[in-house]
Protein backbone atom coordinates (compact mmCIF):
# COMPACT_ATOMS: atom_id res chain seq x y z
CA UNK A 1 0.00 0.00 0.00
CA UNK A 2 1.11 3.31 -1.01
CA UNK A 3 2.54 5.62 1.81
CA UNK A 4 -0.11 8.40 1.35
CA UNK A 5 -2.45 6.04 0.62
CA UNK A 6 -2.33 4.47 4.35
CA UNK A 7 -1.24 8.25 5.22
CA UNK A 8 -5.16 9.45 4.40
CA UNK A 9 -6.22 6.86 6.55
CA UNK A 10 -4.16 7.50 9.27
CA UNK A 11 -5.07 10.76 9.63
CA UNK A 12 -8.66 10.39 9.50
CA UNK A 13 -8.70 7.79 12.15
CA UNK A 14 -6.11 9.39 14.50
CA UNK A 15 -8.23 12.47 14.15
CA UNK A 16 -11.51 11.25 15.05
CA UNK A 17 -9.50 9.27 17.78
CA UNK A 18 -8.83 12.72 19.25
CA UNK A 19 -12.25 13.71 20.20
CA UNK A 20 -13.19 12.37 23.80
CA UNK A 21 -16.89 11.37 22.77
CA UNK A 22 -15.49 9.42 19.58
CA UNK A 23 -12.63 7.37 21.91
CA UNK A 24 -14.87 6.79 24.45
CA UNK A 25 -17.68 5.21 22.13
CA UNK A 26 -15.24 3.16 20.28
CA UNK A 27 -14.41 1.61 23.35
CA UNK A 28 -17.63 0.85 25.05
CA UNK A 29 -19.09 -0.45 21.64
CA UNK A 30 -15.75 -2.81 20.68
CA UNK A 31 -14.46 -3.54 24.08
CA UNK A 32 -15.30 -7.45 25.89
CA UNK A 33 -17.33 -7.10 28.91
CA UNK A 34 -15.19 -8.90 30.87
CA UNK A 35 -12.47 -5.98 30.31
CA UNK A 36 -15.28 -3.02 30.40
CA UNK A 37 -16.13 -4.57 33.90
CA UNK A 38 -12.39 -3.89 35.39
CA UNK A 39 -11.58 -0.45 33.56
CA UNK A 40 -12.23 2.92 34.68
CA UNK A 41 -13.66 4.24 31.43
CA UNK A 42 -12.65 7.38 32.33
CA UNK A 43 -9.39 6.69 32.63
CA UNK A 44 -8.75 6.14 29.12
CA UNK A 45 -6.21 8.69 27.67
CA UNK A 46 -4.32 8.49 24.70
CA UNK A 47 -0.59 8.45 24.59
CA UNK A 48 1.83 9.41 21.81
CA UNK A 49 4.00 6.36 21.87
CA UNK A 50 4.53 4.20 18.68
CA UNK A 51 5.66 0.67 18.62
CA UNK A 52 5.31 -1.02 15.37
CA UNK A 53 8.67 -1.79 13.16
CA UNK A 54 9.83 0.62 11.04
CA UNK A 55 9.16 -1.82 8.06
CA UNK A 56 5.28 -2.35 8.85
CA UNK A 57 5.01 1.31 8.81
CA UNK A 58 3.54 1.77 5.25
CA UNK A 59 0.97 -1.31 6.17
CA UNK A 60 -0.49 -0.61 10.10
CA UNK A 61 -0.48 1.97 12.63
CA UNK A 62 -1.11 2.06 16.04
CA UNK A 63 -2.49 3.99 19.03
CA UNK A 64 -1.37 3.30 22.75
CA UNK A 65 -3.87 4.63 24.99
CA UNK A 66 -3.38 4.85 29.68
CA UNK A 67 -6.47 2.84 30.99
CA UNK A 68 -6.96 1.68 35.23
CA UNK A 69 -7.23 -2.11 35.28
CA UNK A 70 -8.36 -2.25 38.96
CA UNK A 71 -7.38 1.21 39.60
CA UNK A 72 -3.59 0.07 38.80
CA UNK A 73 -1.97 1.65 35.58
CA UNK A 74 -2.02 -0.31 32.38
CA UNK A 75 -2.32 -0.17 28.68
CA UNK A 76 -4.89 -0.62 25.64
CA UNK A 77 -2.45 -1.25 22.66
CA UNK A 78 -5.31 -0.59 19.44
CA UNK A 79 -3.07 -1.78 16.04
CA UNK A 80 -5.45 -0.72 13.23
CA UNK A 81 -4.36 -2.57 10.16
CA UNK A 82 -5.16 -0.72 6.95
CA UNK A 83 -3.95 -3.58 4.56
CA UNK A 84 -6.80 -5.05 2.00
CA UNK A 85 -6.29 -8.46 3.26
CA UNK A 86 -5.64 -9.65 6.53
CA UNK A 87 -2.13 -11.19 8.15
CA UNK A 88 -2.22 -14.38 9.33
CA UNK A 89 0.34 -13.84 11.54
CA UNK A 90 -1.28 -10.76 13.29
CA UNK A 91 -1.74 -12.65 16.79
CA UNK A 92 2.42 -13.33 17.22
CA UNK A 93 3.23 -9.08 16.24
CA UNK A 94 1.13 -7.63 18.02
CA UNK A 95 2.68 -9.53 21.41
CA UNK A 96 5.47 -8.12 20.22
CA UNK A 97 4.15 -4.85 20.52
CA UNK A 98 2.61 -5.80 23.75
CA UNK A 99 6.34 -6.51 25.00
CA UNK A 100 7.59 -3.33 23.94
CA UNK A 101 4.85 -1.36 26.06
CA UNK A 102 5.87 -3.16 29.30
CA UNK A 103 9.37 -2.35 28.76
CA UNK A 104 8.70 1.18 27.94
CA UNK A 105 6.86 0.96 31.62
CA UNK A 106 9.75 -0.50 33.15
CA UNK A 107 11.93 1.81 32.11
CA UNK A 108 9.68 5.57 32.01
CA UNK A 109 7.03 4.43 34.98
CA UNK A 110 7.43 1.60 37.21
CA UNK A 111 10.57 -0.38 37.31
CA UNK A 112 9.20 -3.29 39.60
CA UNK A 113 5.58 -4.53 38.57
CA UNK A 114 4.39 -4.77 34.50
CA UNK A 115 1.37 -3.17 33.47
CA UNK A 116 -1.51 -4.87 31.92
CA UNK A 117 -1.60 -4.33 28.51
CA UNK A 118 -5.00 -5.66 26.61
CA UNK A 119 -4.50 -5.27 22.96
CA UNK A 120 -6.58 -5.09 20.25
CA UNK A 121 -6.91 -4.67 16.56
CA UNK A 122 -9.11 -3.06 14.24
CA UNK A 123 -9.04 -3.94 10.31
CA UNK A 124 -10.11 -2.30 8.20
CA UNK A 125 -9.15 -4.17 4.88
CA UNK A 126 -12.00 -5.61 2.54
CA UNK A 127 -11.58 -8.81 2.71
CA UNK A 128 -13.26 -11.11 6.13
CA UNK A 129 -10.51 -11.11 8.66
CA UNK A 130 -10.80 -15.18 8.96
CA UNK A 131 -7.24 -15.85 10.84
CA UNK A 132 -7.41 -16.14 14.35
CA UNK A 133 -6.42 -13.88 16.67
CA UNK A 134 -5.17 -16.82 19.34
CA UNK A 135 -1.63 -16.52 19.94
CA UNK A 136 -1.45 -20.33 20.41
CA UNK A 137 -3.16 -21.51 16.93
CA UNK A 138 -0.38 -20.78 15.42
CA UNK A 139 1.61 -23.29 16.71
CA UNK A 140 -1.02 -25.39 14.65
CA UNK A 141 -0.50 -29.10 16.08
CA UNK A 142 1.32 -27.80 19.39
CA UNK A 143 -1.12 -25.82 19.86
CA UNK A 144 -1.77 -27.24 23.60
CA UNK A 145 1.85 -28.30 23.77
CA UNK A 146 2.56 -24.13 23.57
CA UNK A 147 -0.23 -22.98 25.82
CA UNK A 148 1.45 -25.47 28.55
CA UNK A 149 4.73 -24.39 27.83
CA UNK A 150 4.11 -20.14 27.87
CA UNK A 151 1.26 -19.83 30.44
CA UNK A 152 3.58 -21.76 33.07
CA UNK A 153 6.40 -20.51 35.19
CA UNK A 154 9.83 -21.26 33.40
CA UNK A 155 12.70 -23.68 33.88
CA UNK A 156 15.04 -22.29 36.59
CA UNK A 157 18.05 -23.58 36.80
CA UNK A 158 19.59 -21.84 39.59
CA UNK A 159 23.19 -22.97 40.47
CA UNK A 160 23.10 -20.86 43.92
CA UNK A 161 20.63 -23.36 45.37
CA UNK A 162 21.80 -26.25 43.95
CA UNK A 163 24.79 -28.55 46.93
CA UNK A 164 27.72 -29.49 44.47
CA UNK A 165 27.08 -32.89 45.55
CA UNK A 166 24.04 -33.02 43.13
CA UNK A 167 25.59 -31.13 40.57
CA UNK A 168 28.77 -33.67 40.50
CA UNK A 169 25.91 -36.62 40.09
CA UNK A 170 26.70 -35.98 35.75
CA UNK A 171 30.39 -36.07 34.83
CA UNK A 172 30.40 -33.10 32.10
CA UNK A 173 27.76 -31.15 33.26
CA UNK A 174 28.87 -31.00 36.73
CA UNK A 175 32.25 -29.50 36.25
CA UNK A 176 30.28 -27.31 33.59
CA UNK A 177 27.83 -25.79 36.53
CA UNK A 178 30.25 -26.06 39.63
CA UNK A 179 33.10 -23.99 37.60
CA UNK A 180 30.12 -21.40 36.91
CA UNK A 181 28.68 -21.82 40.17
CA UNK A 182 31.90 -20.79 42.03
CA UNK A 183 33.88 -18.46 39.15
CA UNK A 184 32.84 -15.51 41.72
CA UNK A 185 35.44 -17.54 44.79
CA UNK A 186 38.34 -14.95 45.50
CA UNK A 187 40.24 -18.04 45.04
CA UNK A 188 39.72 -20.70 42.37
CA UNK A 189 41.90 -23.30 43.30
CA UNK A 190 40.22 -25.13 45.75
CA UNK A 191 37.44 -25.62 43.52
CA UNK A 192 39.91 -26.71 40.88
CA UNK A 193 41.53 -29.58 43.02
CA UNK A 194 38.33 -30.37 43.50
CA UNK A 195 37.58 -30.77 39.62
CA UNK A 196 40.73 -32.94 39.23
CA UNK A 197 38.92 -35.78 39.71
CA UNK A 198 36.20 -35.16 37.24
CA UNK A 199 38.63 -33.78 34.62
CA UNK A 200 40.51 -36.98 34.55
CA UNK A 201 37.48 -39.04 33.86
CA UNK A 202 36.90 -36.51 31.19
CA UNK A 203 40.53 -37.42 29.70
CA UNK A 204 40.54 -41.03 29.57
CA UNK A 205 37.72 -40.47 27.37
CA UNK A 206 40.03 -38.58 25.57
CA UNK A 207 38.05 -35.15 25.92
CA UNK A 208 40.76 -32.85 25.58
CA UNK A 209 38.64 -30.13 23.72
CA UNK A 210 36.16 -29.92 26.48
CA UNK A 211 38.94 -29.53 29.53
CA UNK A 212 40.60 -27.16 27.49
CA UNK A 213 37.40 -25.09 27.09
CA UNK A 214 36.70 -25.53 30.60
CA UNK A 215 40.62 -24.58 32.03
CA UNK A 216 40.64 -21.34 29.44
CA UNK A 217 37.58 -20.11 30.91
CA UNK A 218 38.49 -20.84 34.28
CA UNK A 219 42.22 -19.13 33.40
CA UNK A 220 40.11 -15.84 32.02
CA UNK A 221 37.24 -15.37 34.52
CA UNK A 222 38.60 -16.87 37.51
CA UNK A 223 40.61 -15.64 40.34
CA UNK A 224 43.79 -17.72 40.50
CA UNK A 225 45.77 -16.07 43.46
CA UNK A 226 48.71 -18.46 42.90
CA UNK A 227 49.55 -18.97 39.04
CA UNK A 228 52.25 -21.09 39.78
CA UNK A 229 50.37 -23.56 42.09
CA UNK A 230 47.72 -23.80 39.31
CA UNK A 231 50.52 -24.97 36.87
CA UNK A 232 51.71 -27.75 39.07
CA UNK A 233 48.13 -28.90 39.34
CA UNK A 234 47.52 -28.82 35.83
CA UNK A 235 50.68 -30.17 34.74
CA UNK A 236 50.62 -33.60 37.64
CA UNK A 237 47.10 -34.34 37.02
CA UNK A 238 46.20 -34.06 33.43
CA UNK A 239 49.16 -35.94 31.46
CA UNK A 240 47.60 -34.63 28.13
CA UNK A 241 47.41 -30.91 28.76
CA UNK A 242 49.18 -28.25 27.28
CA UNK A 243 50.12 -25.31 29.34
CA UNK A 244 50.68 -22.68 26.52
CA UNK A 245 48.09 -24.10 24.88
CA UNK A 246 45.68 -23.17 27.45
CA UNK A 247 46.80 -19.43 27.98
CA UNK A 248 46.92 -19.29 24.30
CA UNK A 249 43.09 -19.60 24.15
CA UNK A 250 42.40 -18.09 27.07
CA UNK A 251 43.56 -14.74 25.66
CA UNK A 252 41.75 -15.59 21.93
CA UNK A 253 38.58 -15.66 24.49
CA UNK A 254 39.68 -12.24 26.16
CA UNK A 255 40.28 -10.62 22.85
CA UNK A 256 36.76 -11.65 21.51
CA UNK A 257 34.70 -10.74 24.48
CA UNK A 258 36.36 -6.98 23.79
CA UNK A 259 35.41 -7.57 20.19
CA UNK A 260 31.70 -7.96 21.50
CA UNK A 261 31.79 -5.29 23.40
CA UNK A 262 32.59 -2.74 21.25
CA UNK A 263 30.16 -4.34 18.87
CA UNK A 264 27.58 -3.52 21.33
CA UNK A 265 28.95 0.13 21.85
CA UNK A 266 28.30 0.57 18.11
CA UNK A 267 25.01 -0.44 17.60
CA UNK A 268 23.63 0.99 20.58
CA UNK A 269 25.44 4.20 19.25
CA UNK A 270 24.10 3.67 15.80
CA UNK A 271 20.69 3.13 17.65
CA UNK A 272 20.42 6.18 19.22
CA UNK A 273 21.84 8.05 16.28
CA UNK A 274 24.68 9.06 17.85
CA UNK A 275 27.45 7.19 15.68
CA UNK A 276 29.55 9.43 13.98
CA UNK A 277 32.39 8.47 10.93
CA UNK A 278 34.86 9.85 13.42
CA UNK A 279 33.63 7.38 16.39
CA UNK A 280 32.94 4.82 13.83
CA UNK A 281 36.75 4.63 12.62
CA UNK A 282 37.65 4.40 16.93
CA UNK A 283 36.03 1.52 16.95
CA UNK A 284 37.32 -0.01 13.75
CA UNK A 285 40.59 0.58 14.04
CA UNK A 286 40.50 -1.01 18.12
CA UNK A 287 38.60 -3.64 16.38
CA UNK A 288 41.67 -4.18 13.68
CA UNK A 289 44.53 -4.05 16.30
CA UNK A 290 42.53 -6.86 18.49
CA UNK A 291 42.16 -9.14 15.44
CA UNK A 292 45.83 -8.82 14.77
CA UNK A 293 46.29 -9.96 17.99
CA UNK A 294 44.82 -12.76 17.47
Amino acid sequence: MPKNHLAKHDRFFRSAMSNPNVMQEFFSENLPDNIKKIIDPGSIKPLSDSFIDDDLKLQITDLLFSANFYLEQGYIYLLIEHQSTPDPFIAFRIWKYVLAVMQRHLKEVDKKCLPIVYPMIFYTGWKPHNYSTDFFDLFGKNKELARGIFTKPYCLVDLSRMQDARLRGALRYGVLARTMKHIWEDDFLPILKDLMGDLRKIEHFGEMSYIYTTLSYIVEAGAINKPEEFREIIKNELAGIDEEKIMTIAEHYRLKGQEQALKAVADQLRQEGLLSKKVEKILKLSKNTMEKKQ
